[in-house]
C-alpha cells in the first residue's frame, strides 16, 4: 500500500472517530446525570423499604428515618473529612471553613436537615412517586424565597406558577372533604388515611422549604466557602441532630438490623449514595446548568418504575394530574427565568446545591 493510500485511510479513521466523539461528547454529562439519578432513586427506595418493612422481629417497629439519616450522614461526614484532609492544600481552613462563614454553614446544615428529613418522613405514608414529586416544588419555592430574602425580581409567570403548583399538591394529598374517604388496598405502597397523608405532606413541604433555604444560603455565601465544606457541615449537623433525636425521644430508639435484608439495604444506602454523588459531580462538571437541571426530572420516571416494580402500585389519576401540573409548571418557570438571573448562579454554587439535594 502506498503512502498516499495509507494517508487517506488514516484520514477516514480520524474523521469517523471525530464524528463519533462529536456525537457522544456533548451528551456525556447528560448520560452521567441520568445514571446518577438512578442510583439516587435506588437509595430512596432502600429508605422507604427500611421504614415500612415489617418482616423483622415480631412486634418491633420498622427502622425510623432518624436512624437511617444517622447511618447515612455519619458515613458521608467521614468521607468528606478524608477528602478535605487529602486535598487540604487546595481547600482553605480545613475542616471548619472560614471563621466568618461558619454560622452560615451551620445554618445551611440545619436547613438541610429539614430538607432531607421531610422527604424521609413522607416516604412512610406517601407513595415513592408522590414523595419525590413534591420535592419538585423546590425550584418554585426558591424563586419566592429569593424574591423575599435576596430581593431578586419575581416575574408574573413565577408568581402564577407558584399558585398552580400548589393545586398539584392538593391533588396528591387528596383531602377527604374534596375527594371523599378512600379505601386502601392490602399491601398498598401508601397510606390512604387522610390524616397520615396530610402530616406527611406538611412535613414534605417543610422539607421543600428547607431545601429552598439551603439554596438561598449557598447563594448568599457565594464562593467564600468551598463546596465540600457545605457538604461536610450538612452531613455533620444532620448526624448530630439525628443522634440527639434518637437519644432524647423514647419512641426513636436505635434499632439494630434484624435480618440480612435490612443489612443489605443499609449497605445499598452507602454504596448508592457514594456513586450518586460521584457521578453527579462528574455530570455537573460536563454539562451546562439548563440541560443539567432538566435531568433531575428523570427521578420521577424512576420513582414510578419502582412503585410499579416493587409495590405494584400505579399512580392514581389524581397523582398523574398533580405530576403533570407540578412538573409542567416547574419547566415553564425554568424556561422563562430571566437570563441575567441565571447568569449570577456560579458553577460552584450549583454543584454544592445539587450534591446535597437527596
Amino acid at each position: 500500500m502506498s503512502k498516499k493510500d495509507s494517508s487517506k485511510e488514516f484520514d477516514v479513521d480520524v474523521r469517523l472517530h471525530s464524528e463519533e466523539s462529536g456525537y457522544s461528547a456533548p451528551n456525556t454529562g447528560l448520560v452521567l446525570l441520568i445514571i446518577s439519578y438512578f442510583f439516587n432513586s435506588s437509595m430512596v427506595v432502600s429508605t422507604k423499604v427500611l421504614e415500612t418493612d415489617h418482616e423483622g422481629v415480631p412486634g418491633q417497629e420498622p427502622i425510623k428515618p432518624l436512624q437511617i439519616l444517622l447511618v447515612r450522614m455519619s458515613i458521608t461526614y467521614v468521607a468528606t473529612l478524608l477528602y478535605m484532609f487529602k486535598n487540604r492544600s487546595s481547600i482553605p481552613n480545613v475542616p471548619f471553613g472560614p471563621p466568618e462563614m461558619r454560622k452560615w454553614l451551620v445554618l445551611r446544615g440545619v436547613m438541610g436537615f429539614f430538607g432531607v428529613f421531610g422527604l424521609y418522613f413522607s416516604l412512610m405514608y406517601l407513595s415513592l412517586s408522590d414523595a419525590i414529586l413534591i420535592t419538585f416544588l423546590t425550584p418554585t419555592v426558591t424563586v419566592l424565597l429569593a424574591w423575599i430574602v435576596l430581593r431578586e425580581r419575581l416575574t408574573t409567570i413565577e408568581a402564577i406558577g407558584s399558585l398552580i403548583s400548589f393545586c398539584g399538591v392538593v391533588l396528591i394529598v387528596r383531602p377527604s372533604f374534596i375527594f371523599g374517604v378512600p379505601t386502601a388496598p392490602d399491601g398498598s405502597a401508601e397510606s390512604e388515611n387522610t390524616a397520615d397523608r396530610l402530616i406527611a405532606t406538611v412535613l414534605s413541604l417543610v422539607g421543600v422549604l428547607g431545601a429552598s433555604s439551603v439554596y438561598i444560603i449557598i447563594r448568599h455565601m457565594g464562593t467564600k466557602a468551598h463546596a465540600i465544606l457545605s457538604v461536610s457541615y450538612f452531613s455533620l449537623v444532620v448526624t448530630v441532630i439525628s443522634l440527639l433525636g434518637l437519644l432524647l425521644f423514647p419512641s426513636m430508639t436505635f434499632q439494630t438490623p434484624t435480618n440480612l435484608k435490612q443489612w443489605l439495604l443499609f449497605a445499598n444506602l452507602g454504596v448508592c449514595g457514594f456513586v450518586f454523588q460521584y457521578l453527579l459531580t462528574l455530570g455537573i462538571q460536563k454539562e451546562r446548568a439548563g440541560r443539567g437541571t432538566l435531568m433531575a426530572y428523570t427521578q420521577l420516571i424512576y420513582a414510578v418504575f419502582w412503585d410499579v416494580a416493587l409495590w405494584h402500585n400505579w399512580p392514581k389519576l389524581w397523582s398523574w394530574l398533580g405530576m403533570l401540573i407540578i412538573v409542567g409548571t416547574a419547566l415553564v418557570v425554568i424556561r422563562y427565568k430571566p437570563k441575567a438571573q441565571l447568569a449570577r448562579i456560579s458553577d460552584e454554587e450549583r454543584e454544592s446545591f445539587e450534591l446535597e439535594e437527596m
